[in-house]
């Protein structure tokens, strides 16, 4: 029991001074770095000891500096000094060594320097977590509703469909097909993890085939699709810079495809063909996080199906290059068929 006394009574000599914690609620850390582990922490305003090396100075010594206008405080030896010392050594709760921040603690000196020195030279303290009450209007930061918003631009192979003509190909040609999309989404009311997006997509995109008949006829077919339609999105995964998305969408499309024939004579004739009708889409892409807040790129794919859909034009042809009109023959008719797409663009949460 003696040995134990006298084994507090040498710790506590050897950290002969005091100080008192200044911030709300300081670490105590094991080692003598910015990132060690905590063993333990101190409240405002509670007591602290601290090694008695750091009282041997004079009362001329100064610790940090403060500017009056903005109330923010420097350790100007911390900063010119590379030799300065940033931690007070102290002891944690169980008698062994640990080290506090200057920043955390104001020492007792009993000198003038208790008359020049602030006792919490921070403001705002960089420790106070806490909430002024009421709570401020609009808290917390990101307001429970949110909404998405994006522009992309797309390419990818080209519809294998085109016009029923009344000769033999010999040779055909398909570009691929280029796109954009715009669409405005706002995460659900009941999603309380930012999960959930429904809203709505605009998109478009443009094409052209190229093909040479048996008969010397050669062909253009210029092809576009406006969409509109509902989507639903989901975040499986995420991370700080990265978020995977999931989507579908149910598009209502118009389509049209201008036809041109033209034979080694010069003459030349052209035809529109267009329809309405309605495709199923699923996407999925990455978000990545930029240096601009609230603002990200967004890299995927899309894999739009078409229902069976014909194309018609009512319109009587000069030529008879064409089948009979209002037939089937004269049609454009699109199987079942799944294309898909690559897509590049940004997207800005607000």
């Amino acid at each position: 029991m003696i040995k134990i006394l006298l084994l507090s009574f040498f710790t506590l000599k050897s950290f002969a001074g005091v100080g008192i914690v200044t911030t709300l609620e300081a670490p105590i850390v094991r080692s003598l770095e910015v990132d060690s582990p905590t063993v333990m922490t101190k409240r405002k305003g509670e007591k602290i000891y601290i090694h008695d090396r750091y009282f041997k100075n004079g009362p001329n010594e100064i610790i940090f500096v403060q500017d009056d206008e903005t109330k923010e405080a420097s350790f100007s030896q911390m900063e010119n000094d590379e030799g300065y010392e940033k931690f007070y050594e102290t002891i944690d709760k169980n008698g062994q060594k640990a080290y506090i921040s200057r920043y955390y603690v104001k020492l007792i000196t009993h000198d003038a320097r208790e008359f020049t020195q602030n006792i919490t030279p921070f403001v705002p303290d960089p420790n106070d977590y806490r909430l002024e009450e009421p709570l401020p209007e609009g808290y917390p930061i990101r307001k429970p509703e949110m909404g998405r918003a994006r522009v992309s631009f797309s390419f990818g192979p080209d519809l294998k469909s085109n016009y029923n003509y009344n000769s033999v190909l010999t040779e055909e040609d398909f570009s691929n097909r280029y796109g954009f999309e715009i669409s405005f989404g706002k995460k659900a009311n009941w999603d309380n993890e930012d999960r959930f997006y429904f809203g709505g997509i605009f998109q478009g995109w443009t094409s052209e085939a190229r093909f040479k008949l048996f008969d010397d006829r050669t062909t253009r077919e210029t092809r576009s699709q406006l969409s509109l339609g509902p989507y639903i999105s989901y975040d499986p995964w995420r991370n700080k810079d990265f978020k995977l998305t999931l989507e579908t969408a149910l598009l209502i499309s118009y389509t049209r495809n201008l036809v041109n024939q033209a034979d080694d004579f010069g003459f030349e004739e052209e035809r529109l063909f267009s329809g309405i009708g309605v495709h199923p889409r699923f996407s999925s892409f990455i978000q990545m996080n930029t240096k601009v807040q609230d603002l990200k790129v967004i890299a995927g794919f899309d894999v739009q199906f078409y229902l069976p859909q014909s194309l018609t034009n009512k319109s009587e042809p000069i030529s008879d290059y064409w089948n009979e009109v209002a037939t089937d023959e004269d049609n454009i008719n699109i199987p079942f068929s799944a294309h898909y797409a690559l897509f590049l663009g940004i997207q800005t949460d607000y």
